[in-house]
Formats: structure tokens, C-alpha cells, sequence
């Protein structure tokens, strides 16, 4: 037969168990109501302080990094600030060590919470008191469940708020790539007197590269070539807006140069709003005056061969987007003749680097067009310009789209 405190001892054992579950399913029907990770930590710590009378708690927990929710009950101990040291010292005392840790001789123990040995957040609990469960490992047993429940809890959220941030992503690289792609000619029309060929190789990231050839009439043609600030989709977005405005003006047969890149830079600021910036190089090219009319609006120069010298076609003004006026626009001029060769590209050639992390560099550029300046055809230039970009590179990736057009004169 059993005694009055035997009897005593069951009927407090039973009711410790249940207002453990009750604490436990109200935790759990807080989580199935996706209450956000304040109201989860409000719970936690009104089930420490108010039900198990846990006197002093401090709890730090990683959500994409450390920082501490809530403590309470330590007042008169300086905790550090600095998460590095508080984290190196809360390491220290779950290896068994207080030395250098004076603040924490306050409490009794820590309860970490790992997933797959990588901490996510530790409970270093004080002032425990054992009327609750009649012993302090039952209490920290507890604590232990309900704080893994909530902190695993809270990175499942995340986790999985994390997993449709990079499906958005990804899906707003693939609407920005489809919109890139739309920004190409399909094809490239032909001149009676001009070979022409172009190049675009994209990077892992989604970019801002754009390249365009317009036949004006029988004896005139624009070549151009842009690239945004910036990647996906809102690069894109603009980068279509500026195709879109250039076609536009140019479709008044009386346009110049300086009208066109005044109107394209009052269009990129009107869009943009000062968050983003074209580079923009545009030359009309004439056969009747074997003649190119060119600005360079802030994009890397290009190169107009001839069989005995070059030349970098640099005149122009700034960025398109950066000034709502801009400071200065001076067109430029140059003279082709039969075999000359016009390069046109972006700095994703340029800025590529070697295995030693040396930039490619417009010098190199100039040799490499040199050394294959008498070459049939643009296709076969193109074909042999990729090799040699993937020969420099030996297995280091593009660091930006790379996108270039080369003109040959007949």
C-alpha cells in the first residue's frame, strides 16, 4: 500500500508533466499559427521566468547572425557586448572553463541548440529552482526540448523564406535573361560595303549588355553599343527602355549625334532616377564620305584598325544617367578605308583575369586584334577572339557579361 507521500510525490510528478505538455503544446500551436520569431521568444521566456521560475536566463541565437532576443534577471553582471568575445566565452563555459568568463559564474549551465553539429542558438540559464520538477536536470531537460522546438522552429522560417527569396531570384534572372536576349538584333542586317559580326557570351549573373546595328539608307548606317550599371531584372527593364527611346529617335531621319545622346541621357534619368547609369558608345557610319560620326558616352573606347595604326574613338561626354545635364558632349570623327576594322565591346574583356589575377587589359586587346587584323571574315575573327579570351583566362570565369561587334569596310 502505498503512503501519503508517496501518493503526495505522484500527484506532484503528474501535475509537473502536465503543465509541462500544456507549455509544450501551447509552443507548438504558436508555431502552427506562423506567429512571427518576437512572439515565439515573448512565449519562451514568459514559460522561464513565470512557469518554471528560472531566475536568470540569456539567450543568443543565429538568424543569419548572432544577436540576443531577450535577457533577463542579470542585471548586476556586465555581459559583453561585443558577440565575438560573449560567444567565446559561452564556448569556453560548455567546455567546462568560467576562467575568463567572471560574468558567468551566475549561472548553471547553457543548453545549445545544434542542427547537424552547427550551433543555432544557446540558453545559458541561472537561478533555477527546483520546487518546479524537483530537480535540476528535469528543468533543463525541458528548457532543453522547448528551446530546440522554438529555435528549429524559427530556422525552418527562415529557411524557407530564404528558399522562395532565391526561387524569386531566380526567376527574376530568367525574365531579366529572356529581356536581354530581346534586346539583340535577331540578325544583323548586311551593308553592301560592311562585314560585321557579333559576339555575346553571358555570365552566371544576368547583365546589362546591348548591341545594335541600323541601316539608315543605301549609303548610311548606326552602330551602337550600351551597357547598365547594375544586374537583373531592373537593369534589364532599363536597358530595354533605352533600346526602345533610341529606335524611337531615330526614326526622325534629320536626328545628330548630340540630339540623340541629349534625348537618351533625359530618358535614362527619367527611368532610372539617378539608381543606375548607361555607358553608351553610337557611330554613323557614312560610305559615301568613308567617314564614322561618333560619341562615347562614358563606355570603353573603341578601336578602329587600320593596316598601319589604330585609333580609340574616345570623344564624347559622361555616363547617360548621370547628370540631368550633361557637363560637356563633344562628338568625334574618324576617316576608314577598304579594310579597315572597327571593335566595339564591353569590360567584361577587358576586366577578365588569368589564373594569376591580372586583368586582360586594353593592351592586350590591341595586340590580340593586331595579330588576327587580316583575318577573312568577322564570323572567323569572332571564333578566333573567343579562343584567345579562353587560352588568357585558363578555367577563371568572365566577370561580367562580355559582348562585343567588329565592322569590317569593303
Amino acid at each position: 500500500m502505498s503512503t501519503a507521500s508517496e501518493e503526495t510525490k505522484l500527484k506532484q510528478d503528474l501535475d509537473a508533466k502536465k503543465l509541462q505538455l500544456h507549455w509544450l503544446l501551447q509552443i507548438t500551436k504558436a508555431i502552427n499559427y506562423n506567429l512571427p520569431s518576437s512572439n515565439l521568444f515573448d512565449i519562451y521566456q514568459s514559460v522561464l521566468r513565470n512557469q518554471l521560475h528560472v531566475g536568470k536566463v540569456l539567450l543568443v541565437v543565429n538568424e543569419g547572425g548572432w544577436h540576443s532576443p531577450f535577457q533577463y534577471g542579470i542585471d548586476d553582471v556586465t555581459v559583453p557586448s561585443d558577440m565575438d568575445v560573449l560567444l567565446q566565452d559561452i564556448k569556453s563555459f560548455s567546455e567546462g572553463s568560467k576562467e575568463g568568463a567572471p560574468w558567468m559564474q551566475v549561472f548553471d549551465t547553457i543548453v545549445p541548440v545544434l542542427h547537424q553539429d552547427v550551433p543555432l542558438a544557446y540558453a545559458v540559464i541561472g537561478g533555477l529552482d527546483e520546487e518546479v520538477f524537483h530537480s535540476k536536470r528535469e528543468i533543463i531537460t525541458y528548457i532543453h526540448t522547448i528551446t530546440n522546438v522554438i529555435v528549429v522552429a524559427i530556422e525552418n522560417k527562415r529557411m524557407a523564406k530564404e528558399t522562395i527569396r532565391q526561387a524569386a531570384l531566380e526567376r527574376e534572372l530568367q525574365l531579366a535573361a529572356q529581356m536581354q536576349s530581346m534586346l539583340f538584333p535577331s540578325n544583323l542586317v548586311t551593308h553592301s560595303f560592311l562585314d560585321i559580326a557579333a559576339t555575346y557570351i553571358p555570365h552566371q549573373s544576368v547583365g546589362g549588355d546591348y548591341y545594335d546595328f541600323i541601316k539608315l539608307n543605301d549609303d548610311e548606317a548606326l552602330v551602337c553599343m550600351a551597357d547598365v550599371s547594375g544586374k537583373g531584372l531592373s537593369a534589364a527593364m532599363l536597358m530595354s527602355n533605352f533600346q526602345a527611346n533610341l529606335h524611337a529617335i531615330i526614326r526622325h531621319t534629320d536626328f545628330t549625334l548630340e540630339d540623340l545622346v541629349t534625348e537618351l541621357n533625359a530618358c535614362v534619368n527619367l527611368s532610372a532616377r539617378g539608381e543606375k547609369f548607361i555607358t553608351f558608345f553610337v557611330a554613323r557610319i557614312s560610305e559615301k564620305n568613308n567617314t564614322i560620326q561618333f560619341i562615347n558616352a562614358g563606355h570603353n573606347p573603341p578601336v578602329l584598325l587600320h593596316h598601319e595604326s589604330a585609333e580609340l574613338l574616345e570623344a564624347g561626354t559622361t555616363g547617360l544617367g548621370m547628370f540631368d545635364d550633361l557637363p560637356f558632349l563633344k562628338s568625334g570623327s574618324a576617316t576608314f578605308n577598304k579594310g579597315s576594322l572597327l571593335f566595339c565591346y564591353t569590360d567584361g574583356i577587358t576586366d577578365m583575369e588569368n589564373i594569376h589575377g591580372s586583368a586582360f587589359g586594353s593592351d592586350n586587346l590591341e595586340k590580340l586584334l593586331r595579330e588576327h587584323f587580316h583575318v577573312g571574315n568577322m564570323g572567323e575573327l569572332h571564333n578566333m577572339m573567343v579562343a584567345s579570351f579562353d587560352d588568357y583566362r585558363g578555367g577563371m570565369a568572365f566577370p561580367d557579361d562580355v559582348t562585343f561587334l567588329s565592322v569590317r569596310f569593303s
